[in-house]
């Protein structure tokens, strides 16, 4: 018996079915995450690389101050 022999009469059908319902159930799940995002937090994660809010002089006076973050 050769290994084509072997595989061919292996019952490997339910397989893709399997690869198929693990694919569109992590696609649903990425889906329903995103439409469940609230549009301000959406916002907010795209304005972030716009946003200036570090100053490094304001940082660099701090620490000659000593003032603790902790």
């Amino acid at each position: 018996m050769r290994f084509t022999d072997i595989v061919s009469n292996m019952n490997l059908d339910i397989y893709p079915i399997i690869a198929l319902i693990l694919f569109l159930a992590a696609f649903s799940l990425i889906i329903w995450g995103v439409i469940k995002t609230p549009r301000s937090f959406t916002n907010h994660q795209a304005n972030l690389p716009l946003e200036d809010d570090f100053d490094f002089a304001k940082e660099t006076t701090q620490e000659k101050k000593g003032v603790s973050h902790g």
